[in-house]
């Protein structure tokens, strides 16, 4: 992939990652490995996914986020959700999805889980 799709921002060593448009079969994998790479395996693992940007996520974005999560927590961190639109949140109901991720509705209170504990 030439061009990311996310942006990063560190708050007070909590990576906020922010994909834009799809998170699908063409870029999840990619997604997938660049935050490994750059993230997991440099320690930082403690992360929130802001998905207010994301428009689309098929099965294999949610793959990701269920591959992302474990390897947050194998390594003694966790990954917060925030920012998802109605659809995705229905469709993470739908899956039980929503009772093993940490969601919230804004970037504020996903923040509050890491610095509030």
């Amino acid at each position: 992939m030439d061009e990311r799709f996310y942006s990063v921002t560190n708050i007070k060593d909590i990576w906020v990652i922010r994909p834009t448009g799809e998170l699908d079969m063409t870029n999840a994998t990619t997604f997938k490995e660049d935050i490994k790479k750059e993230f997991v395996q440099q320690g930082k693992v403690n992360m929130i996914l802001d998905l207010s940007l994301v428009n689309y996520i098929d099965s294999t974005g949610l793959g990701v986020l269920i591959s992302l999560h474990r390897s947050c927590r194998m390594n003694g961190g966790a990954l917060v959700l925030c920012g998802l639109e109605t659809n995705l949140k229905r469709i993470l109901k739908m899956t039980s999805l929503d009772s093993v991720f940490t969601i919230r509705d804004s970037l504020e209170e996903a923040l509050k889980v890491f610095l509030e504990g």
